[in-house]
């Protein structure tokens, strides 16, 4: 006997942008979708922790359905993971800057860098440079793999735009009594 085997109906793509804390932790949200006939459609996904960017979600049955009684068709939802104010994602390794006093940087100290989850203390030394950058390993994002990536610090050094008569008084002396400047170190 024949029988008529029903097909398959066709998938639909969307895309959906969610914060690195929603992508870090990872959550469910609802999205709206609009239906062929033209109705609103909620559904609530689980957006699952430590996705990576560009990474699809897929909703099995949730696409178009069949019209000759075949499954339904797939729901494939693309996730693009939007930068913070603090962070940037590059794989699987965070960047943010770090903001150093000229005094910092010229000592060298102790300071706290925030990472997506806590934060941790290290080490600058002496004499760094803006643009430098110091990595902290294993504070990044995650890797699918349980492990995590690395927080990259970029040094900014941040110049005061008011200083008190004492610290004016400092930075004269420091521009009489220094021989550097930077304007005349070796040409290549």
């Amino acid at each position: 006997m024949y029988r008529k085997v029903g097909t398959k109906g066709e998938n639909i793509e969307t895309e959906i942008n969610i914060n690195l804390q929603e992508a870090f932790y990872g959550m469910e949200k609802m999205i709206s979708l609009r239906t062929p006939e033209g109705k609103i459609k909620n559904i609530t996904i689980a957006i699952p922790k430590g996705i990576r960017n560009g990474e699809k979600i897929r909703l099995i049955g949730q696409g178009k359905a069949s019209q000759n009684g075949g499954k339904n068709g797939d729901l494939l939802i693309k996730i693009n993971i939007e930068d913070s104010k603090t962070f940037k994602l590059k794989e699987c390794d965070l960047y943010t800057d770090l903001l150093l006093t000229p005094w910092e940087a010229a000592l060298g100290t102790r300071a706290t860098v925030s990472s997506i989850d806590d934060e941790t203390k290290i080490y600058i030394p002496q004499g760094i440079q803006s643009g430098e950058r110091i990595k902290i390993p294993g504070k990044g994002y995650q890797d699918g793999n349980g492990t995590r990536g690395d927080l990259i610090a970029e040094i900014k050094i941040v110049v005061p735009k008011q200083l008190s008569k004492q610290e004016k008084e400092i930075f004269e002396k420091l521009n009489e009594i220094s021989n550097f400047n930077p304007r005349r170190q070796e040409k290549l």
